[in-house]
């Protein structure tokens, strides 16, 4: 399989590992699931809650939450995702991260700890230079799929996501973790919409750049 293909996948799997151990951690604590959503863009298929789209590259889960649905006052809040107390907040969110990180490094053993310590630079650097830099980024994955077997291809994009996904930004596990550690356990408060809007920014500009990278390189392979 070529190594793009390989790396598409890969993101594929880990969001569909990511997306359900939220899921299932929330049912745990006894949270109430609006939906689950596999991926982006217009619903393929709905079973249930579940909802696979077009574009499976990310994923979404809604819980039931006061600070995005109207609730009424005599329905039992036990159900509430942000009326949980803080560690199981955290514990949903930082789920989607922690298995497969475990299976990457499971995978890759100490030299996976090594590359997932060195992603979080990487990512930042890579989307200051997505022409530059990235490209150099991408090429090493590149000769990394084209020396080992597919699931050591998926520990290696799995360590990058993982790490991507804990940077703390809006709309990532890291900036969804950051803003519950600052409401201190209080299922609202008034600055967290606007914190998270501006936190959204720089997550969007991150990946904005690396889709350009990935992009790029993909359309050089085709011409090489």
């Amino acid at each position: 399989m070529h190594p793009v293909f390989q790396f598409l996948l890969a993101t594929f799997l880990f969001m569909l590992i990511h997306v359900s151990v939220m899921a299932l951690s929330a049912r745990a604590f006894g949270i109430t699931i609006r939906r689950i959503a596999y991926g982006v863009g217009p619903v393929l298929l709905s079973i249930g809650k579940a909802q696979l789209r077009l574009l499976p590259f990310a994923g979404s889960l809604v819980l039931k939450d006061t600070r995005e649905e109207q609730i009424d006052d005599d329905e039992p809040g036990g159900d509430i995702y942000n009326e949980r107390p803080l560690w199981q907040q955290l514990a949903v969110l930082l789920s989607g991260v922690a298995v497969p990180l475990i299976l990457a490094l499971g995978l890759l053993g100490a030299q996976g700890w090594e590359i997932f310590i060195s992603a979080f630079a990487q990512i930042i650097a890579g989307a200051l230079a997505p022409l530059s830099t990235a490209q150099l980024l991408l090429a090493d994955g590149d000769a990394f799929a084209r020396t080992h077997g597919f699931a050591l291809v998926f520990a290696l994009v799995g360590l990058k996501l993982c790490a991507f996904n804990l940077l703390p930004f809006g709309g990532l596990t890291g900036g969804q973790a950051l803003l519950a550690l600052a409401r201190g356990g209080k299922p609202y408060v008034a600055w967290e919409e606007t914190a998270a809007k501006w936190l959204l920014l720089p997550g969007l500009a991150v990946l904005l750049a690396w889709l350009v990278a990935f992009g790029f390189y993909c359309w050089q392979a085709m011409g090489a």
